[in-house]
């Protein structure tokens, strides 16, 4: 079964997902309405169905097909706001992108299908060069720090999440990770899809790995990179990652996670300038060097 035709579990939870990932709150001729836009048109026809059979079937859609702006087949649905409103606060859900819901917090199910609507909203899943599961989202850093919470409690999930210039992004990063939320999405054949892909990349990965252990033990960005994470564990080991500056801690993080990354493809994913992600892993170092001398 794929995910947009999984069944519709909790309805409230999974519509309260796709408002947090593309939804906003508007006035349209002095009526509060709610929008929702959707750029994948199966997750958009998941959506009007949801809102036809779980909620109203008074709701307005359009869609923009003007390619020339690089919005491909978009549609919008448009609903009145006190009618979604009252609905949602009866399963304490409520329409406030900056307070994540006290039920997600409790239900692994009800969580489940809050992420089906995210996911299928402002989500992405890659494993062509690493394993990678996202949301993309503008919400403030409160809701991010309870979501990336809530994953770890109810799923023993380990998400992280950094703010970028344009929103932020919570993403995931263990394979068996990426497979346990999607079995809890009922998205059986999205499961069967990634393993097999993730087997094929995994026997790659093992065989380029070996290749470029071996050539870039002389190289000076594989010495660097020893050298960052040797200095990112005795700050580890000593006082602990959260010990560091935010933007410290970030960087550290990141590196643990990704070892074979480059300086470049660091700066890019962390979008931050090379110059200033240089000069603060050598702040990294130098912690790193006063705890060695203490």
């Amino acid at each position: 079964m794929s995910l947009v035709n999984s069944d519709y579990i909790f309805p409230e939870a999974e519509f309260y997902g796709f408002f947090i990932g593309k939804g906003e709150i508007i006035e349209k001729e002095s009526e509060k309405l709610i929008k929702i836009s959707i750029t994948s048109l199966n997750s958009f026809k998941r959506l009007y169905k949801l809102c036809k059979y779980s909620f109203t079937d008074k709701f307005e859609v359009q869609f923009n097909n003007e390619k020339r702006l690089n919005l491909g087949g978009t549609g919008s649905i448009f609903l009145n706001y006190q009618t979604i409103d009252k609905i949602l606060k009866k399963s304490n859900l409520y329409l406030n992108e900056n307070k994540f819901s006290p039920p997600l917090k409790k239900d692994p199910l009800i969580f489940g299908s809050f992420l089906k609507g995210l996911l299928l909203s402002c989500g992405s899943i890659s494993v062509k060069e690493s394993y990678h599961l996202e949301f993309n989202l503008k919400t403030n850093n409160i809701f991010k720090e309870d979501l990336v919470r809530t994953f770890k409690s109810l799923l023993g999930v380990n998400a992280r999440f950094f703010n970028r210039s344009k929103g932020s992004k919570v993403y995931i990063k263990s394979r068996d990770d990426i497979l346990n939320i999607l079995e809890l999405l009922n998205a059986k054949e999205k499961v069967k899809e990634l393993s097999e892909l993730m087997d094929i990349r995994d026997l790659r990965s093992n065989v380029t790995r070996t290749i470029n252990l071996i050539s870039a033990n002389s190289s000076k960005t594989a010495h660097s990179s020893i050298k960052q994470i040797k200095d990112i564990q005795i700050i580890q080991e000593s006082i602990g990652l959260d010990s560091l500056p935010y933007d410290l801690k970030q960087i550290a993080a990141f590196r643990l996670e990704n070892e074979d990354a480059s300086l470049s493809n660091m700066a890019e994913s962390l979008s931050m300038k090379k110059s200033t992600l240089y000069n603060k892993l050598k702040k990294i170092s130098k912690i790193a060097e006063s705890l060695k001398n203490t």
